[in-house]
This record gives structure tokens, sequence and C-alpha cells, in this order.
């Protein structure tokens, strides 16, 4: 009898070599990296996008309440109380224009309604207290912002609008702010504080002075204003002329978005005019107000329509 070996058949399973897992491994780091790079652009552009729209949003909220009081203003050239008191302060960094006038200021709530209330309540022997007039000089004006919770008047860094040094430093930043008085004489009030600081408590009659001072935009880049004159058909980069007010004012302002990098806010870009260019994720927005004929108290507002 004839006895067959048989031989054992020896299975061998098929696995990744070394050079197959170093490849595949390379084709999901590219494939995740490429992931992120276009993630991370689209949170870089979102980003951008949402520090445009609240850049506008500030811009607007400035840009509206300068139409307002412009569309309410009250000029006189004989009345130097009712007059109009513009600055042109141009720097590396931007302009950093100022101007002054009379206007009607809205009050919420209504004062008058208010102290009427009180009056109604209080006993005759009481001296009632003096009505808060709605119309007010008003001034705007570019200075260092202030540090958070600090005010503008205590602040090392305030320069009024009157200095010729402002904008020199670039690190600072620079806020808008509004400044509004029952006090119309502008070298009461609004001088001394664009000077220096320095709010007077009362006037040479000894009455309280109501001075209310706020901040309109901060992250300033640029606050430029254009005045026109109707009879010549120019734009001036102040008004100087006491005898006449011009027909309309050009307002452009720029504010920064609230993401900067180091460089970005260190450093000033410019055209080959040597003019300043607004930084990234900035917003700039411009508009013309035509001074009412019915603002100019005594005298036309010279080919205002």
């Amino acid at each position: 009898m004839k006895i067959e070996k048989i031989s054992p058949q020896v299975s061998s399973e098929s696995g990744l070599t070394l050079i197959e897992m170093l490849m595949a491994v390379s084709i999901l780091v590219i494939i995740g990296g490429s992931a992120y790079f276009a993630f991370k652009s689209a949170v870089d552009a979102y980003h951008q996008t949402e520090e445009k729209i609240l850049a506008a949003q500030r811009c607007r909220f400035a840009m509206d309440r300068l139409v307002t009081d412009l569309g309410n203003i009250q000029v006189s050239p004989q009345e130097p109380e009712l007059a109009l008191y513009t600055q042109d302060a141009p720097s590396q960094l931007g302009d950093r224009d100022m101007f002054s006038f009379v206007t009607l200021v809205p009050t919420d709530p209504d004062p008058f309604m208010e102290q009427l209330s009180s009056f109604q309540s209080q006993n005759a022997s009481q001296v009632p207290l003096p009505l808060l007039s709605d119309v007010q000089r008003v001034a705007y004006f570019v200075a260092a912002e202030p540090t958070p919770g600090e005010s503008i008047l205590n602040s090392d860094n305030f320069r009024g609008a009157s200095t010729e040094d402002i904008g020199a430093e670039e690190n600072s930043r620079y806020a808008l702010f509004r400044v509004t008085t029952t006090t119309l004489d502008p070298e009461v009030v609004i001088g001394p504080f664009l000077q220096g600081g320095t709010i007077p408590e009362t006037d040479e009659n000894g009455a309280p002075i109501y001075v209310d001072v706020a901040t309109l935009i901060t992250g300033l880049a640029n606050f430029d204003l254009q005045y026109f004159d109707g009879e010549a058909e120019v734009w001036n980069a102040s008004w100087d002329d006491p005898e006449s007010v011009p027909s309309a004012i050009q307002i452009l302002i720029a504010v920064q978005g609230e993401a900067r990098s180091t460089t970005s806010t260190n450093t000033t870009q410019f055209t080959s005019q040597n003019q300043p260019v607004t930084p990234p994720n900035s917003m700039t927005q411009s508009t013309m107000v035509y001074l009412p004929a019915s603002a100019t108290a005594g005298g036309g507002a010279g080919g205002a329509p």
C-alpha cells in the first residue's frame, strides 16, 4: 500500500505595506489641511463682514445725529451767539475737524413735562426749578479715546480739537464726541472745554451751566467736513466768513473695525497724493446736508435751497 504525503499549504493574507500606509496618511493630511484652511477662510470672512457691519452701524448712528442737528441749525452772522464755528485739522492719520453751532436738541423724556408734573406735586411755597431750554449749542470734535471707566474730562490723553498736534501719536485710538450746552456763547463753555478740557460750573450770573458730553464713535479713523459756498460754487475745508453761512456741508466719517492687528494699528498707509488710507476692516460713509433757508436768522443762507 502506497501512502502519499500531503504537503501542507501555507495561506498568506495580503496587508498594507509601509509605503502604502505613508501614502494614505499623507493623503489624509492634505485633505484635512485643505478643509481646515477652507473653514478658516470662511470664518475670517464672516468676522470681517461682521466687523464692517458693526462699524457701519456705529458710523450711521453718528451720521444720523449730525444730520438731525444740522437740520435744526440756527445761524445768524449778526449774532455772535448764533455763529457757526469751524476748524480744519488734517493729520497724517486722517482729518480731525471740529465745528460748533446752535440747534434745537430734542429731549426724551421731555424735561418740561417732567418739571411741570413735579410743580403740581410741590407745595406753593417751594421755588420751582428753572426749565431746561431745547435751544442749545452743540460741538462735534475728535479727541483721544479715554480708557474704560475714565471720563474724558479726567483723561490725560485729552487734547482739544483746537490743538495742532492732535493725531500725532499713531498708537492712540480716537473717538468722536458731541457736547451740548444751554450756554449759547461759545467763549463760555465750548472754548475752554476744547482748549483744556475744563467746564465752568456757573455762568457770570451765578446760574449753573448745563453741559452734556457724549461719545458718538470709538475707533474713529477720519472725520472730514467740507463747506459749500453757493455764491462762488466752491468747497472749502473750513468756513471763515463771518458775514454768511454755507449752503451745504459734506460730512465724511471713517470708523475702524473692533478687531485689528497691531501692525494695522501702528502703520499708516498713504496714496501717491500723500493722502491717508483707511485701515482694513473699516467703514466709510459720506453725506451732504443742505442747510435750510429758515435756519438763518436775520439774513439769507447764501444760496441755500
